[in-house]
């Protein structure tokens, strides 16, 4: 396994917040775009889908640097843990907001969802494979 400096992985720790930044401005215009046509509901997810397309391309290519053709179960595995994520931090912000203002609860989900989705995309979602089969961080 190949470490990575701390410098590298600060970088690449930006990268997917910028990228995170990238796909709420994605879903924003998407759903304002097509909620007049289908609603808050379907709007919501269409929008939600193309931050998470965007996501997922922003995150392979800049972010983790994978250049090889698409793997589909990589796909899976990203759309696997942000579901995830996604429902835990629900969980979570409903459990704080009884004892936390809303705004706090929202924001430390937030920033626990954050991490945990960029270790667990680091290392599993978007791992990096050599030639014997292992699994190596660049």
């Amino acid at each position: 396994m190949v470490e990575r400096s701390g410098h590298d992985e600060l970088k690449r720790f930006i990268r997917f917040g910028i990228v995170g930044v990238s796909n709420t401005l994605v879903d924003f215009i998407v759903f304002f775009l097509v909620h007049s046509l289908l609603g808050s509901i379907f709007g919501q997810i269409v929008s939600y889908a193309a931050g998470m397309l965007n996501s997922y391309i922003l995150n392979r290519r800049w972010t983790f640097g994978q250049k090889h053709a698409r793997d589909y179960g990589q796909m899976l595995r990203f759309m696997a843990v942000n579901a995830v994520i996604a429902a835990g931090t629900a969980v979570l912000l409903n459990l704080m907001d009884k004892h936390l203002p809303l705004v706090a609860a929202k924001l430390l989900v937030t920033a626990a969802g954050v991490f945990i989705n960029y270790f667990v995309s680091r290392s599993w979602v978007f791992r990096q494979k050599h030639a014997e089969g292992q699994t190596e961080i660049k």
